[in-house]
């Protein structure tokens, strides 16, 4: 069993990671939840939501995770019960920052009286206020990769932008997907009125409200962002697929004299003008040459190529 518990004054923090059937049958044997909650922690994807019940609330909410071998952003669940004495949190696959605070929580004792100070819901707005900081991070994080692909859209052009551009958007489109639900669970824990969750404790989830709210708007700006860099990044890459073409056609016309006279003087006839001099051909040649050197000059003069 992976089932970890802190308790200080008679409020107890239960922290289970990926359950297996023996934490499920603890689950069971211990507290009388919901038949149907208990198959959503056994079950594989579950989208944020919340269930409330007479004397606990049941909480479904996901969060980042980056991927260092891919740099994307995938999320992880995090399955909550909220009774009156005791919070339940279920990870179904390891969270970090979460796992970091269970165990700050368990060696500083003046953190534990700060956060088991009364409810269990102050402590379940602490780990979710830790939880939501640690998100942030990954904002940040985007934010930096975002500047690094504006810097190299400017500079670079490589095709690797195009690749870039792509990731960060996915990326930034998953994150918002993961916290456009959250925001109606939160509005529905802030006017409940329960038992385990009175009206005193309203402001402190709709701080946590405020907190997913923020990091909504941000993740907006930064799709903008992405949206108005793959933009410039195809007018970039029109401009300079534009400019090979058009040297490639000044190139052309400019060679079409010199092509004109190689294919009249390669032509098997013994009547052309000219043919029998040589060192006249030389020159006319040598003066086609002149002018094709001209058109390019005069086309550098006036900036078209």
């Amino acid at each position: 069993m992976a089932v970890k518990t802190k308790k200080f004054n008679n409020i107890t923090w239960i922290n289970i990671i990926e359950p297996d059937n023996n934490d499920i049958k603890f689950l069971v044997d211990n507290y009388k939840f919901h038949p149907l909650d208990i198959k959503d922690v056994k079950g594989e994807f579950q989208r944020s939501k919340i269930d409330v019940y007479n004397n606990y609330a049941f909480i479904i909410l996901r969060f980042p995770v980056t991927y260092k071998d891919s740099n994307l952003i995938g999320s992880h669940e995090l399955d909550i019960f909220l009774g009156k004495d005791y919070v339940i949190t279920i990870q179904k696959k390891r969270i970090k920052s979460l796992n970091q605070f269970f165990y700050r929580v368990g060696t500083n004792k003046k953190l534990q009286k700060e956060i088991f100070n009364g409810k269990a819901a102050l402590l379940l707005y602490h780990i979710l206020d830790n939880l939501y900081r640690a998100s942030f991070n990954i904002i940040d994080w985007l934010a930096r990769e975002i500047n690094r692909i504006e810097k190299a859209v400017f500079e670079e052009g490589t095709k690797k932008i195009v690749k870039d551009l792509a990731q960060a958007r996915r990326n930034v489109l998953a994150f918002r997907a993961m916290m456009d639900p959250q925001r109606s669970v939160f509005k529905r824990i802030v006017i409940l009125k329960k038992d385990y969750l009175s009206t005193d404790l309203a402001n402190y989830f709709d701080d946590i409200n405020d907190f997913i709210g923020r990091i909504y708007t941000n993740l907006t700006n930064l799709k903008e962002l992405i949206s108005g860099l793959h933009e410039t990044n195809e007018s970039l890459s029109s401009y300079r697929l534009n400019k090979v073409m058009k040297v490639l056609a000044i190139f052309s016309v400019a060679m079409l004299p010199l092509t004109l006279l190689t294919g009249i003087y390669g032509m098997n006839l013994s009547n052309l003008p000219l043919i029998h001099n040589e060192s006249l051909v030389w020159y006319i040649f040598g003066g086609v040459a002149i002018i094709i050197i001209a058109l390019f000059a005069y086309f550098k003069h006036k900036d078209i190529i």
